[in-house]
């Protein structure tokens, strides 16, 4: 039997809130945050080997141009950014699936994100694309149109719209409550980040091959699911108070 999901009707979701539903979904998570965590260790152990060890901070310099200058690396990262969007999406459904308790396999969440992945992939290429324009010529705009539009991958897995229907709908259920929603997705990511950062700090100096990057990737894989529980809580919570054009939660 799933737990009892945190978000109930009418509730608004805060920190805790996340956490609970964080908590409660982990068990169902844990196929696609390991391939994102084998994803990204990867493809940072091809990033680290390409560049080399070196003290010279010139010479590393001069190696990450030539890198980033290659058309290799940006093929590279496309890949890893499409996978990234699918196991993402993967993440969501199965989030949402116990938020409205939905009773329904932990391979599904996979399926679902299949099925979405074409509209998932545009939407995300959109959502950067914009940003990173907004954030180029003036900071402000950059964070409030990312602020806005955060919740598309929920959108676009739940309800299956497309990818400029889905920005538009993150729009609206945004609406009136920016500044709350987007200062409790930002704390949520700081968390998910922390546990990697006291982990470099603490046993970053023993340059472990082995050990160091295992413990990283575990650790990855168990913060992964935090900021889709957070968007997963976010949408529920301004599906159930009536945002507009919002009727009900639908089925996945």
């Amino acid at each position: 039997m799933l737990e009892q999901p945190p978000t109930t009707a009418g509730a608004t979701a805060d920190f805790s809130s996340v956490l609970r539903l964080y908590r409660a979904s982990l068990a169902r998570c844990w196929l696609p945050s390991a391939l994102l965590a084998l994803l990204w260790g990867g493809v940072a152990a091809l990033v680290s080997a390409k560049l080399g060890a070196t003290d010279d901070l010139w010479r590393w310099l001069a190696q990450l141009q030539s890198l980033i200058s290659s058309g290799k690396f940006w093929r590279l990262m496309a890949a890893a950014v499409a996978l990234s969007v699918l196991m993402y999406g993967a993440l969501v459904a199965n989030i949402y699936a116990v938020a409205v308790h939905r009773a329904v396999p932990g391979a599904a969440g996979l399926t679902v994100a299949l099925r979405v992945f074409p509209a998932a992939l545009t939407a995300a290429l959109a959502f950067l694309v914009f940003t990173a324009v907004g954030t180029m010529l003036f900071l402000v705009p950059g964070a409030y149109l990312w602020g806005m539009w955060q919740l598309w991958v929920v959108v676009i897995v739940v309800e299956r719209s497309g990818p400029m229907a889905a920005l538009s709908r993150s729009w609206h259920l945004v609406s009136g409550s920016w500044w709350r929603i987007t200062t409790l997705v930002t704390l949520v990511s700081l968390v998910s980040i922390v546990p990697a950062l006291l982990l470099d700090t603490v046993f970053g100096a023993t340059q472990s091959a082995i050990v160091l990057p295992t413990v990283q990737g575990l650790l990855n894989m168990l913060t992964a699911p935090l900021i889709p529980a957070a968007l997963v809580a976010i949408y529920v919570e301004r599906a159930r108070a009536g945002a507009p054009s919002v009727a009900r939660l639908p089925n996945l």
